[in-house]
């Protein structure tokens, strides 16, 4: 399935908003655990078709026994693989590869997270698949890129945060570091490759030439650093932040009567008599040693202890009230729970209910809200379930040529 690098547009009686944006881009998707899936994952959300190839024995995150279980598989696959079709292969096979770079031929993009050098083992080298498909976008997610000196090393999530800078800021200082529990180290990687797969098949679209794109885990933790980098090369070193930031004041957690409740006045020096006044302290808003931000940082462990006397009389419920009244940016701390059922995150769908026969299967919903065709929230395929499918749509393999190469040992 090969895009029109001529006439990009869709036929004259397809409105254009119709559509969703990859539709009509074919993905061929080697990746497992989460950061590549994740990554192909948004590919289908954006209308790709993603062809999930897996071992006979499928992705390692199916068989995953240590969470909730649907139908004997990880509840947590779900999470990353909606909206993908299925397909076994044997790359252990001599007819598998041959399947595979049948497949790889036809394809727009081409997706893997092997361990750096796996991939060349395989024959699956850029300079090789362009040979035939001068198009093909190709993308390596890895948790230490193709180049450098921690290439070869193994490394998951938790490594890349560990190693990214981030989380020494995390936590507080009198508990520790703590680490992202929400895969911050692979969703930040499948993030980026994402995005940049989906620049490349624009620029492919324009040239008919695809690229190779390498993505780091670590780069991507360390890019997400941002101001961080800019404060340590400035002379001031950065510091775990606890439930504030050393930068602006009030911008943290605070205590109340019952739950907490996150208080973000910026850096912005007008939000500041407003919330002294309806917090009942219209003397900490008077005061000129505290008018500037700096000032207010230089005491903020004083003024926290002010503010939280203060906003300890009253429970979340009443604060939430009188700081949106005064126009406060401020939020309650909530657990999941309370995240996913809040009014805002459920007027825009966020929590997708995919639950088919007896297993419930709930996921988040695509952030990525465009005009035009809905996403169809297709749950994660069962292992192989669109083989006959795929071979047909993609390749035209007729019955006969799928019986073929089941005895040959191609699909597992």
């Amino acid at each position: 399935m090969e895009l029109d690098v001529t006439d990009p547009k869709p036929p004259a009686d397809t409105p254009a908003d119709s559509m969703r944006p990859l539709e009509g881009v074919l993905v061929v998707d080697l990746t497992r655990f989460i950061a590549g899936p994740f990554a192909s994952m948004l590919l289908a959300d954006l209308g790709a078709d993603v062809i999930k190839v897996e071992p006979p024995t499928g992705d390692p995150m199916r068989t995953n026994k240590s969470g909730p279980q649907l139908d004997g598989e990880s509840i947590q696959f779900q999470s990353y693989n909606r909206n993908k079709r299925s397909i076994t292969i044997d790359l252990g096979s001599e007819p598998g590869r041959a399947l595979l770079m049948a497949l790889i031929d036809e394809a727009d993009v081409l997706v893997e997270n092997f361990r750096p050098g796996v991939a060349d083992r395989l024959g699956l080298d850029h300079d090789t698949l362009r040979r035939t498909n001068p198009k093909l976008v190709q993308c390596a997610v890895s948790a230490f890129g193709q180049t450098g000196p921690w290439r070869d090393r193994p490394g998951f999530d938790l490594i890349v945060q560990a190693m990214g800078g981030g989380m020494s800021l995390t936590g507080h200082p009198s508990t520790g570091p703590a680490h992202i529990p929400f895969h911050l180290g692979d969703t930040a990687g499948g993030m980026f490759a994402a995005l940049s797969i989906t620049a490349a098949v624009a620029g492919a679209a324009r040239t008919g030439q695809g690229r190779l794109i390498d993505i780091s885990m670590l780069d991507c933790q360390v890019a997400l650093l941002g101001d961080e980098i800019t404060h340590l090369y400035a002379g001031t070193e950065p510091r775990q932040h606890g439930g504030g930031h050393p930068n602006f004041f009030p911008y943290q957690v605070f205590p109340t009567a019952d739950e907490p409740v996150a208080v973000a006045a910026v850096g912005m020096d007008k939000f500041w008599p407003q919330f002294c006044e309806a917090i009942g302290r219209p003397d900490l808003g008077q005061d000129p040693r505290y008018a500037a931000n700096n000032d207010r940082c230089a005491h903020a462990e004083v003024l926290a202890d002010e503010i939280s006397q203060a906003m300890r009389a009253r429970p979340r419920e009443h604060w939430l009230r009188v700081l949106a009244s005064a126009d406060i940016p401020s939020a309650p701390l909530q657990t999941v729970r309370e995240a996913v059922a809040h009014p805002q995150v459920t007027e825009r769908s966020m929590v997708q209910d995919l639950s088919q026969g007896e297993g419930r299967v709930v996921v988040p919903g695509d952030p990525m809200k465009m005009n035009g065709a809905p996403n169809p929230y297709q749950p994660a395929p069962t292992i192989g379930e669109h083989t006959d499918e795929v071979l047909a749509d993609v390749l035209g393999a007729d019955r006969l040529e799928r019986i073929r190469l089941r005895s040959e040992g191609a699909l597992g």
